[in-house]
């Protein structure tokens, strides 16, 4: 049909080079209206001629797995050695679904197929990181067993589960310092491989990983016990060794102790110091040492000796055990030679033995003469004066002669009254001048407690008053006590005062410590319930 039809279509194009051919001839316009009719009767023909049907094979089409296989799954909590499982509708070329797998952030795997090749296993090759979020993704490409493509990826998503955390600690710290025959606990958040449980001490140091009381299997807690005790005053960094891993596999990371351990203790300086030969009788004896002591091995290591005979008494610690204070049950006497010994077996809080026995000697004083009774009345001398008793409160005013002395000298006064850590401050004791006391502090505190008065400028100022009694140096200097109640409390808090101004050098606590005075006049009255306290401090041209 095709050939009858092609011959027909080609009647006329034939029909029209011969007519072109024939025009220049006689009768060609005959000719071609022949042709014509010709070309017209032949259309017409094929026109009414029915062609056959035609067939065919319509293109292969290529068409998605199952919607159902390609969504995404999200897990969360998962074990950091758990696999992540894709599951696809059909069978898959299991080598094109390889090529484009894709696990951020990116981790070693190992790939595993089921025996249909619908069933795709991504497991970590050590494990996955703890608190990571993971996707696990087949691009889209990727082929079935058919040859035809994923036209969108498939993913699984997932969270791992939470690390388990470890802390470090030093079981024995005193100070932020570690005692030398300290142990290491390490505490964990979650169960672990016991098996590769280490850790890594810097400097190096021996010991064993055990147990402690209180681990579980849930929370782990081991100690690390040194074989010997550690270095003194050395910079030790503890941490779990590389490798570390929990029950799923996952490494356990922490951050590492960094602890000093103590220093070895020495003695910084007794009180008396040594080769003193003015000690009193009454002197309280004490050591201060670099480090807080144990109490017991110091006590037993602590000896004072007076000739042959080792003298009894009671021991109190001060300054956070920095400081041992004896106080011996009998006086020292006069002019009597003792020494004072801290044996080598004493040790620190932490444990550290002292680094050498340390010992002193130190000579009481003589015996004093008898300070004249007579007064010096006038000029530039300014004597004792008269006797010092004839006060009702005159005990007071020995009293706080001694409170005054123990700061003075170094010591401390306690809101007990009592004198702590005393001595070791190079200036000589305030003696208590008679004649200042009955002249001048005494009638001036007698006016004030009567007067109810609380000044130094009363008649005049306190040159003028020492004047008027003979005293006329201009080396002086005055403190005043107003206070009420019992005399011996009123001084007390009045003095705990003047020492409460050495952190900002205060008036009361200059002239106190001031070591160009020598003597004082001392003046307690008590009148209606108010204590007043004079002190008049002087030293004679």
């Amino acid at each position: 049909m095709r050939n009858v039809l092609a011959a027909a279509l080609a009647v006329p194009v034939i029909a029209l080079v011969v007519a072109r051919s024939v025009d220049r001839r006689a009768g060609g316009r005959r000719l071609l209206a022949v042709v014509a009719l010709l070309a017209v009767g032949a259309i017409t023909a094929l026109a009414g001629t029915r062609p056959d049907p035609a067939t065919g094979v319509p293109p292969t089409r290529s068409e998605p797995l199952e919607a159902a296989a390609l969504s995404t799954q999200i897990r969360t909590s998962e074990s950091p050695s758990a696999p992540v499982t894709i599951t696809f509708s059909a069978p898959m070329d299991t080598a094109s679904v390889e090529l484009m797998l894709r696990v951020v952030p990116s981790r070693a795997v190992d790939i595993a197929w089921d025996a249909t090749g619908t069933r795709l296993t991504v497991a970590p090759r050590t494990a996955w990181k703890p608190s990571t979020y993971y996707t696990v993704t087949v691009l889209e490409g990727a082929l079935d067993a058919t040859g035809r493509p994923l036209e969108r990826p498939v993913r699984a998503a997932f969270l791992t589960r939470q690390a388990v955390a470890a802390t470090v600690a030093a079981t024995s710290v005193a100070a932020g310092e570690a005692a030398i025959a300290t142990a290491f606990r390490v505490a964990f958040s979650g169960p672990i491989d016991e098996s590769t449980l280490d850790l890594v001490l810097s400097p190096a140091a021996a010991g064993t990983l055990v147990p402690a009381e209180a681990s579980t299997a849930e929370a782990p807690v081991y100690d690390f016990r040194p074989d010997e005790p550690l270095a003194p005053d050395t910079a030790y960094t503890v941490s779990l060794a590389p490798g570390v891993r929990d029950l799923d596999g996952a490494e356990i990371e922490s951050t590492g102790l960094e602890i000093r351990t103590a220093a070895a203790p020495a003695v910084v300086r007794f009180r008396p110091r040594h080769g003193w030969t003015d000690v009193a009788w009454n002197q309280l004896l004490s050591v201060r040492f670099t480090e807080p002591m144990d109490h017991a091995s110091t006590e037993a290591a602590w000896s004072a000796t007076q000739g042959t005979t080792k003298l009894a008494g009671t021991f109190r610690w001060a300054e956070n055990d920095t400081v041992l204070v004896f106080d011996p049950s009998t006086n020292l006497g006069y002019a009597q030679k003792v020494e004072l010994l801290v044996g080598a077996g004493a040790t620190s809080k932490a444990g550290v033995p002292i680094v050498a026995a340390a010992s002193i000697t130190f000579t009481t004083a003589p015996k004093p003469a008898p300070r004249p009774s007579t007064s010096s009345g006038g000029g530039s001398g300014g004597g004792s004066g008269g006797s010092i008793g004839g006060s009702t409160w005159a005990a007071v005013e020995s009293y706080y002669l001694g409170l005054m002395n123990c700061t003075r000298t170094g010591g401390l006064v306690t809101s007990t009254g009592s004198c702590s850590s005393p001595g070791g401050r190079n200036v000589a004791a305030l003696w208590q001048d008679a004649g200042i006391t009955a002249k001048v502090a005494r009638p001036y505190a007698k006016k004030l407690a009567i007067n109810n008065l609380c000044t130094h400028f009363s008649g005049g100022n306190p040159g003028d008053r020492l004047r008027a009694a003979g005293y006329t140096s201009y080396i002086w200097a005055e403190n005043l006590g107003c206070r009420s109640g019992d005399p011996y409390a009123a001084v007390l808090g009045s003095h705990l005062y003047f020492q409460s101004e050495a952190s900002y050098s205060g008036g009361h606590y200059v002239n106190l410590m001031n070591a160009k005075y020598d003597r004082v006049g001392l003046g307690v009255w008590v009148s209606g319930g108010r204590v007043r306290l004079v002190v008049d401090f002087y030293h004679p041209l």
